[in-house]
């Protein structure tokens, strides 16, 4: 008997707080970790960028730390994610779940660990100094488009990737080219020609990116107009990923198993 959506919901909610308590109990630090090894992350970025090469505008290092903290969300969701269909193998055989569940518990625990980093973020950015202005209250709407783009893309790698394994190769591959090609180092209009930008803004992490480095760093409001667009493909996407594993729901037990 195939479980009800509240039954799903309050295992999603429990799943995801005992993978987190499992995770954090790996390391002596537990919790504490999760606050950690960002720190360290910037502090490593801040030692080499900024003070050994002292590289590009003063604002630099900041330029860079909002690009890693953003991109790492993405590239570490849809990694995990991709694999969670068929790592959920052992409880698809047990319980008529839907399958969908699987990288909606990666989704939602990823997302948990992401508010973390970003109030780290955040308190570097105070400690840089960048000043606090009301650009600042764009944030939560600028994560919540990445949060739509990053499920699209990670429900759909997770429903082909049980057909085609070796596919998680292929999506790690396509995660490095699109890290370099998102403008993490780099500004895209000190790169790319004008004529040629919007070739460049149709991968829409890139124009995120900017959008996050404009209202945390200078005080720019969105492109209001771009973000609108990007949601609505984003969304559409999200809705096709989503009829993508509906429809082969009842495949995966049988595929998990060759």
């Amino acid at each position: 008997m195939r479980m009800k959506t509240q039954t799903i919901i309050d295992l999603l909610i429990f799943r995801t707080g005992a993978n987190l308590r499992a995770e954090a109990s790996q390391y002596y630090l537990t919790y504490l970790w999760w606050v950690l090894e960002p720190i360290l992350m910037m502090g490593v970025f801040y030692l080499v960028f900024g003070i050994f090469l002292q590289r590009g505008t003063p604002d630099f290092v900041g330029f860079l730390l909002c690009g890693l903290t953003f991109w790492n969300w993405f590239n570490r969701s849809v990694n995990n994610a991709s694999s969670s269909i068929m790592g959920g193998q052992r409880i698809m055989l047990q319980v008529n779940i839907p399958k969908i569940f699987f990288p909606l518990e990666v989704l939602v625990s990823d997302a948990f660990k992401q508010l973390f980093v970003t109030t780290l973020l955040l308190v570097f950015l105070l400690l840089y100094p960048t000043p606090v202005t009301v650009t600042w209250l764009a944030l939560p709407i600028l994560m919540f488009i990445q949060l739509i783009i990053t499920a699209a893309t990670a429900i759909l790698c997770a429903g082909l990737v049980p057909f085609v394994p070796d596919l998680r190769f292929i999506i790690a591959t396509g995660l490095q080219l699109l890290f370099f090609a998102s403008g993490i180092f780099y500004s895209m209009e000190s790169v790319v020609l004008p004529q040629h930008q919007f070739i460049i803004y149709l991968n829409p992490l890139t124009g995120l990116l900017a959008n996050y480095r404009g209202i945390l760093m200078y005080s720019k409001w969105p492109d209001w107009v771009y973000l609108g667009k990007v949601l609505f493909g984003a969304s559409v996407f999200l809705f096709f990923s989503i009829w993508v594993v509906s429809k082969l729901d009842h495949v995966y037990p049988r595929v998990c198993q060759q």
